[in-house]
């Protein structure tokens, strides 16, 4: 059982290494994730402005997203379904994640561009042996004809 300092977050916690390459990759995903939350988020809020509604209705006013419609509004089912979208892209979207393309970028090593030119290597000729095109035999040389 976790002592009561590593509850509270004041135990020292071990370190993981991770490679740059994947701590970046990983910056790119929550970045992607977090434009994509973004955007439904926006388009949700749109769908909600162009919701139609009855005359009275409490849900009709912009402050109104808590506030839900009167049984006979058209837009109705169309507005529930923009705002359960637009709250949850409010609340998974990450609160931060920068933009890593302004970041240094660091080469891969040899070893590691190496390793990925053979693997890349490996799978087309397993490709081409699934496709059954792989060449066994090198080619005949083309026979002269005579004249």
């Amino acid at each position: 059982m976790p002592s009561q300092e590593q509850m509270l977050g004041l135990a020292p916690e071990a370190r993981t290494l991770v490679d740059n390459r994947v701590w970046f990759g990983q910056k790119l995903a929550l970045w992607k994730s977090k434009v994509g939350f973004e955007i439904a988020a926006k388009q949700a809020a749109e769908i909600l402005a162009r919701c139609a509604h009855m005359t009275g209705c409490p849900a009709e006013s912009d402050e109104g997203e808590g506030e839900p419609c009167l049984a006979d509004c058209p837009d109705r089912e169309l507005r529930m379904s923009s705002l359960v979208i637009l709250n949850a892209a409010r609340a998974f979207a990450p609160p931060v994640a920068s933009k890593i393309s302004g970041q240094l970028y660091t080469m891969p090593s040899r070893e590691y561009f190496s390793a990925v030119v053979a693997e890349l290597a490996a799978c087309q000729a397993e490709l081409e042996t699934l496709r059954g095109t792989a060449v066994t035999m090198p080619p005949t040389p083309a026979l002269k004809e005579k004249t």
